[in-house]
Formats: C-alpha cells, sequence, structure tokens
C-alpha cells in the first residue's frame, strides 16, 4: 500500500485516486486569484506539513506577494482547535487499545518501532486509532530541519505581521473523513507501514521531488492508492475540496488574502484551483522555483 502522509496540518493523510487535467496549467503550486469582482489578486499556495528545509528555499515571489496580503487563510487555524474535541475523534471508543486488534507479533512490532521513535510509554498511543497512530510514526521519519512545518510557518509570520488569520475548514472535515475507514483497514495500514519504512522513505522522496518541480500532476499519480474506501476518498479530498474553494472564495472577496492549503488539493478536475475558475475566477500560475 502507498501511504505517503503529507499534505493536511494535523493529521497526514493517504490521497485519492482523482484524475488530474493533463496540462502545463498543472505544473504550479502558486496561483494568483483575479477576477470576477475582485479589486484586487489574491493568492492560493500549495504547502506540504513537513519541516525539510527544502521546501522552504521558495523563490522570493512567494514572500512578496505574502507581504501585500491583509489575510492568511490556512487548512485549520490551530487557535480555533478544541484540545478535547480532538482528543475525542482522534481516540478509540470505550476502553479499546490498539493491541485489541493486532496479534502478539505485530504488538511486539509496533512496539519497538514506537519505541526506536520516540522512546517513551506507549500507553498513549495504544489509546489512539490506528490511523494516528501510523501518522505519528511516519511524521517522526521525516526530517526537522525548521522549527515549524511550512504552513504555521506562515502562520506565526501573518500574526507577527498583525494579519487577519483564518480557518478555510473544520476539524470534523478532516478528521470525519477517517470515520469512513475500518478499524481493521486502519490496522492494515499501520502494520504495512511499520513492516516497510524503506519503501515509505523512497515514497516520501519521490513526491517530494514532485512537490520541489511544481509537479500537480505527478504528485497525484505518486499518491494514487485505490486501496482505500471509494467514500473516504470522496469525503477526504472531492468534499473538502468544495468547502475550501468557496471558502477561499468568501475570502478573498472579503480582502486581499493569501490562502495555504495542501497541495494535493490544487489539481485535478475536482481540484481547488478548478473548481475556483468554475466559480467566474481567473486563476493563474505564477512559476515557483526552490533553490536546493
Amino acid at each position: 500500500m502507498r501511504q505517503i502522509h503529507l499534505f493536511s496540518l494535523f493529521i497526514i493523510i493517504p490521497l485519492s485516486n482523482i484524475l488530474a487535467q493533463n496540462n502545463t496549467n498543472n505544473n504550479s503550486i502558486f496561483w494568483e486569484i483575479s477576477g470576477n469582482g475582485l479589486k484586487s489578486p489574491s493568492y492560493l499556495y500549495g504547502t506540504i506539513h513537513i519541516q525539510d528545509k527544502r521546501v522552504f528555499s521558495m523563490d522570493t515571489i512567494v514572500m512578496k506577494k505574502f507581504n501585500l496580503c491583509q489575510a492568511y487563510a490556512m487548512e485549520l487555524l490551530i487557535d480555533k482547535i478544541d484540545p478535547v474535541k480532538m482528543r475525542e475523534m482522534i481516540m478509540l471508543p470505550g476502553n479499546k487499545v490498539i493491541t485489541n486488534f493486532i496479534s502478539k507479533t505485530d504488538s511486539v512490532l509496533l512496539f519497538d518501532s514506537y519505541k526506536a521513535n520516540y522512546g517513551g510509554n506507549f500507553a498513549l498511543l495504544n489509546r489512539m486509532k490506528p490511523f494516528f497512530i501510523s501518522s505519528q510514526l511516519m511524521q517522526n521519519e521525516m526530517p526537522k530541519d525548521m522549527p515549524d512545518a511550512l504552513d504555521m510557518y506562515f502562520l506565526k509570520l501573518a500574526k507577527k505581521a498583525n494579519k487577519t488569520t483564518l480557518g478555510i475548514e473544520e476539524l470534523s472535515d478532516q478528521l470525519g473523513a477517517i470515520e469512513k475507514i475500518s478499524i481493521d483497514e486502519q490496522v492494515k495500514m499501520l502494520m504495512d507501514a511499520v513492516k516497510d519504512t524503506s519503501k515509505q522513505e523512497n515514497n516520501f522522496e519521490d513526491l517530494l521531488d514532485a512537490y520541489l518541480n511544481s509537479n500537480l500532476d505527478e504528485m497525484l499519480k505518486l499518491s494514487n492508492d485505490t486501496t482505500l474506501p471509494e467514500n473516504f476518498n470522496k469525503a477526504f479530498l472531492i468534499d473538502r475540496n468544495k468547502k475550501m474553494a468557496k471558502n477561499i472564495a468568501k475570502y478573498c472577496t472579503e480582502q486581499i488574502t493569501f490562502n495555504a492549503i495542501g497541495a494535493a488539493h490544487l489539481g485535478g478536475k475536482e481540484g481547488v484551483v478548478e473548481l475556483l475558475r468554475k466559480k467566474g475566477y481567473t486563476v493563474k500560475p505564477i512559476l515557483v522555483k526552490f533553490n536546493n
């Protein structure tokens, strides 16, 4: 199973089987939004929720446009997240623990993997839904050159500059999609990742290379995972894209906004770029290169 968890803010989720448009206009992670009554352009930037220094070395054009904006909108605004609600949504129901769902042999493999990554007590993760355990383990394997992930870096800059900060969606939009995956399916995803870490690392590098080359088509191709339930794919990507496009359009109407969403949400016939165009906006790519 391909399991590249890169594009969301708090939970790092595999992408669904969405067909990308095969044209050069898809090859950008940065877009200008204009027309349809907007007095000034706003911007849409595809982020990747990692701390790898390579994704921070973008052209100066990105920060120039960021500084022009009055507001910064990101997928989930951390200030608005209820930690109690989040904890309820990521924990297994009742008094269940992950070891209720896996064999003793797999338990040993999982404990050893967690100990190697965190060196701490497994008690808390043992209560978490397996999907979130795999996300935690994968995040820990990624480079942490920078103090914050890219979207959080932009948030801190926005607050320092006294920009308005906005959330494009709610926690339930992301976490609700997880409920579409059965616990058994989540367990399989988790143990696949634990047993084949080298494959995960190779997939990560391939996807990161596609991101640094602003190749949305290749990112979608690499992230294509048809093993997940179709209702999850629809809820996590297609339905969320519609809400993102709606709120981004609203924010851009109210003020000049720098919108940052996971790069996987940009491309394709049902991606945010195309949905904004269908709403009547002119959405043009801005060339971005990375200095690596």
